[in-house]
């Protein structure tokens, strides 16, 4: 699994169902939200935006929530 860093948290990939995974924003040793994608394509999407160094914060965590980071 994999893990972005950024300035004041960090996203960490877990297992979830089969071949899909969710992401935990933590923030000071703390989940503050977790991110679950609808598919598989969605997962890739949500790779490929933290790999190019996105901020989470304002996305949606796949459950109707925004995600706010402070």
């Amino acid at each position: 699994m994999r893990e972005w860093k950024r300035t004041n948290y960090e996203v960490i990939e877990v297992p979830y169902d089969h071949d899909l995974h969710e992401f935990n924003v933590i923030q000071d040793n703390d989940v503050i939200a977790t991110i679950t994608p609808a598919t598989i394509e969605d997962m890739e999407q949500i790779i490929t935006d933290l790999d190019n160094g996105e901020d989470v914060h304002g996305w949606e965590d796949g459950m109707g929530n925004t995600i706010s980071v402070r």
